[in-house]
């Protein structure tokens, strides 16, 4: 008898367990990659090529303190970048705004309201030149900017 009461203490433990993880609040993952962001810029200076500035920022956000959670983003994030790719660019669907307003659409589908190109859909990387109509053709990364640091 004891051993099952032992036994279902410890499968109501287990089972609650995962309840009480979930309810803290997830970790700002942006936040944290801006927090690196002096760090991927380094890499991005001093790699020769994109596998190389992957790999660096990979072992930069091991070494600092992103959460567990955001370090898997923050090098996806590096992975969608021109760096290290020469003759690359990233190709984002723009978001029109009318002068005077806060909201556009997009130029790819009038039909969806938007506040940025983000809003519009995914950015890409594609060779330079060869983006498709009614997206922005830039270089850097597919990730939304960082601000300055204050």
């Amino acid at each position: 008898m004891r051993k099952v009461f032992v036994g279902i203490f410890l499968v109501g433990a287990w089972i609650a367990m995962p309840a009480a993880r979930s309810s803290a609040a997830p970790p700002d993952c942006e936040a944290a990659r801006c927090s690196v962001q002096s760090a991927v810029d380094a890499c991005c200076a001093n790699a020769k090529n994109h596998g190389q500035f992957v790999s660096c920022v990979a072992h930069a956000v091991k070494a600092s303190g992103v959460p567990t959670n955001c370090k898997g983003k923050v090098v996806s994030c590096a992975a969608r970048s021109t760096c290290g790719k020469e003759g690359f660019s990233t190709c984002t669907p723009t978001c029109v705004i009318p002068a005077g307003s806060t909201t556009g659409t997009c130029a790819n589908d009038p039909t969806v309201t938007c506040t940025t190109n983000s809003d519009c859909g995914r950015c890409h990387l594609r060779p330079a030149g060869t983006c498709p109509p009614n997206t922005t053709e830039g270089t850097g990364s597919c990730c939304p900017d960082c601000a300055p640091p204050a």
